[in-house]
């Protein structure tokens, strides 16, 4: 049977796909065992191990492979493909992700866009929001001086946001820039809290923006910084 192959960067994976002549079983690899794969949102198969096949036609597919950790998190990849031919081998590098929670959607009122902030009306939080919050790293010393010194709109007293704080602003319904939608200036990054990690001194608790998830990291390693403000009317 003629086989011709072809590698493809679809996300941060690559994926090969060997064009078969005529129809054939598709193999699929995973990098995490026990999986299960959803073909355009519906369960097609239980990934025992690290690989399995199926039979797909010609067309245009969504395939997930997902892999549930506990009530919160999740592994999981997508591929969003289009089949002229029957592909010979899939292979899904699972990340991490925040099992989304349709609560999150409500909380998207309560924060409303304001210059070069975004206000928290719940919380009495005021987050810097502007184009610094996308282009400058620091270490997590160095973060901390940074907002300390931050004037923005005329307004000082800001302080490196803590890992709760931080988490209250990612929006879980989101798979890629998992951040409120008030918030202007966004990029899948990672950024410090000023939370230490409280099983190794030397690191300090961060979360990723592309899905949400956090992160414990060493200090001196530089990241994004988006500061925060609490307000005077409503300090927590």
């Amino acid at each position: 049977m003629w086989l011709q192959k072809y590698t493809i960067a679809l996300g941060t994976a690559l994926v090969c796909l060997g064009v078969m002549a005529e129809g054939a079983e598709v193999q699929i690899e995973v990098s995490e065992p026990g999986c299960t794969l959803y073909v355009n949102g519906k369960q097609k198969a239980l990934i025992k191990g690290n690989s399995a096949k199926i039979e797909i036609a010609d067309g245009k597919y969504e395939l997930m492979v997902s892999k549930k950790l506990d009530e919160d998190w999740q592994m999981v990849s997508r591929r969003n493909i289009i089949l002229d031919d029957t592909p010979a081998a899939l292979k899904f590098d699972l990340d991490i992700e925040k099992i989304s929670k349709k609560s999150n959607t409500s909380k998207a009122s309560n924060f409303k866009k304001e210059n070069n902030t975004v206000l928290d009306k719940v919380r009495h939080l005021r987050w810097q929001d502007d184009a610094r919050t996308v282009q400058i790293r620091k270490s997590w010393q160095e973060a901390q001086a940074y907002c300390s010194s931050l004037t923005i709109d005329g307004v000082r007293g800001w302080r490196l946001p803590s890992y709760d704080e931080l988490v209250s602003i990612v929006d879980y319904t989101k798979h890629t820039l998992a951040i409120m939608p008030a918030f202007s200036h966004i990029v899948s990054d990672s950024y410090w809290s000023a939370t230490p990690d409280e099983e190794n001194t030397q690191q300090a608790k961060s979360i990723y923006f592309g899905n949400g998830c956090p992160n414990g990291e060493r200090k001196e390693k530089r990241f994004l910084v988006r500061c925060v403000h609490t307000e005077e009317n409503g300090a927590k």
